[in-house]
């Protein structure tokens, strides 16, 4: 979850936030109008393409939608600094149509509507929120009480709160008394029915046995090890390969450990540590390995949520070399590879899904209907031809199927398989099993700030792991009944 939020940018006059995560998610949706001069200044920045790119460093459509509502967004800031309310309202409306699915600027088109008195305009921006499925409603405040009473707004806000009610299916599956683990990931080995949960915060893994019992598989700080991000099992070669980053967060920090990222691989039946490998240094650049996933041949790649690459450390091979890059990488995260070995499928916090050819190592954004947002996936499965996503970086968070057309290179359709804040306040990475989902739902972000201290008055839950059911013989077809879904088995 570290370094999603690159660019904080402007909430909609809502002064309840979302978790604001270690990370610089890209797409942040934090911040309110009131503190809005000490939020924007990043948010001006446009998405340069990458002059080291496989395709020459071509821009690309989506980055250059993305980087026109970057800057409407900043000559929206500039216009509110200037009290220049109908300004503002103008820049932010076309940053929302350059970037029609991105929460913050549709949730801050929102506030600004509801600033100028413009009932029918915030009408209209619960509406666009509602239809995908994401917003935060109205905050009890002046502006927004303003507008109680009026029909269509009242009308409007009844549709989004039914839009985002909690679809609470999931179950938990794993619960570890450490209230300080700070978990990112989580993998299952089919063979011996173990669980392993990774520690961003301590530097180890711990198991859980078949009988229930949990003990370290790794332990803190052993051969070096930073913190532990995502992890994948290759239950072909038996082994359990890590993401590990060297951050402020994790305990025994040094400065000099800054910048070292790299890739873990254990046996996984018997701890013994197979392989490690770290990037080479580059001191122009900051890097997190965020993600770690196996191709069918071994080849182990990593997603770099803060440099524009994926790393892959090549089966046999004893250096991580950087694989692929593209303009719309700009906060990557997640992947899943098909089972051919052909193709990856890769969440970029800010910029959506993307389908990335392992062969020719050329990138392609998924087709997307208008009513449909990509942005904010952590983790991200296959299954049954599926895209899994754990969606943290929208507000309320969600586990989203997306189903995809007959190709593969398109999502026909979003399904809200389990939206449970009650028990997964702050979800992450998980794994799929069988036809289940099991993911951390408390990584515990944003109870520490940057330097691994404490946030004040936060309340420390235990590490837990939830299960939500994946198997609907019906799932991905659009008679499907809306909340309707199989029991976890």
């Amino acid at each position: 979850m570290f370094f999603r939020r690159v660019v904080p940018e402007l909430d909609s006059h809502i002064s309840r936030a979302m978790p604001t995560s270690p990370s610089v998610r890209s797409i942040a949706l934090v911040a309110t109008v009131t503190v809005l001069c000490d939020v924007l200044a990043p948010l001006a920045l446009p998405v340069a393409a990458q002059s080291s790119a496989p395709d020459g460093g071509r821009s690309s459509p989506v980055a250059d939608s993305a980087a026109m509502a970057r800057a409407a967004y900043g000559r929206a800031i500039a216009a509110y600094r200037k009290k220049d309310i109908a300004t503002a309202r103008t820049e932010m409306a076309r940053a929302a149509a350059a970037w029609p699915t991105q929460q913050a600027y549709l949730e801050n088109s929102l506030g600004l509507a509801a600033l100028a008195h413009d009932t029918v305009d915030v009408a209209r921006w619960l509406d666009r929120l509602a239809g995908l499925g994401i917003g935060r409603g109205a905050p009890d405040d002046s502006s927004f009480r303003r507008l109680a009473g009026a029909p269509v707004y009242e009308a409007a806000l009844q549709r989004l709160k039914a839009a985002t009610a909690p679809v609470p299916r999931s179950h938990v599956r794993l619960t570890l008394a450490d209230t300080l683990l700070y978990p990112e990931g989580v993998a299952f080995d089919s063979r011996t029915a173990r669980w392993f949960v990774g520690s961003v915060r301590q530097r180890r893994i711990v198991v859980v046995e078949r009988d229930g019992t949990a003990h370290d598989f790794v332990r803190p700080a052993a051969d070096g090890i930073g913190g532990v991000f995502g992890m994948a099992v290759d239950e072909a070669r038996r082994t359990l390969w890590v993401a590990t980053t060297s951050l402020a967060r994790m305990q025994d920090f040094a400065v000099t450990d800054s910048g070292r990222v790299g890739v873990y691989g254990y046996d996984i039946d018997t701890g013994r540590l197979r392989r490690h490998v770290w990037a080479p240094r580059d001191s122009s650049v900051s890097h997190t390995f965020g993600d770690v996933a196996v191709a069918p041949n071994g080849d182990v790649y990593a997603s770099d949520s803060q440099a524009p690459w994926i790393f892959r450390l090549a089966a046999g091979g004893d250096s991580l070399e950087r694989f692929a890059t593209h303009p719309l990488f700009r906060s990557l995260q997640g992947m899943a590879v098909t089972p051919d070995g052909a193709t990856m499928y890769v969440a970029d916090y800010s910029h959506g899904l993307m389908r990335l050819d392992l062969r020719s190592r050329s990138v392609t954004p998924l087709r997307v209907p208008p009513n449909v947002t990509l942005l904010g996936v952590d983790g991200l499965y296959l299954h049954r031809g599926a895209l899994i996503g754990v969606q943290n970086g929208v507000a309320p968070a969600r586990i989203a199927r997306f189903c995809l057309d007959a190709d593969g290179g398109g999502v026909r359709r979003l399904e809200t398989i389990d939206r449970n804040p009650a028990l997964a306040d702050e979800p992450t990475l998980g794994v799929v099993v069988g036809d289940s989902l099991f993911y951390v739902a408390t990584s515990q972000w944003d109870k520490f700030d940057d330097a691994g201290a404490r946030v004040a008055g936060s309340a420390l839950r235990p590490a837990t792991v939830l299960g939500v059911a994946l198997d609907d013989k019906t799932a991905c077809h659009p008679e499907r009944a809306v909340g309707e879904s199989r029991d976890l088995l």
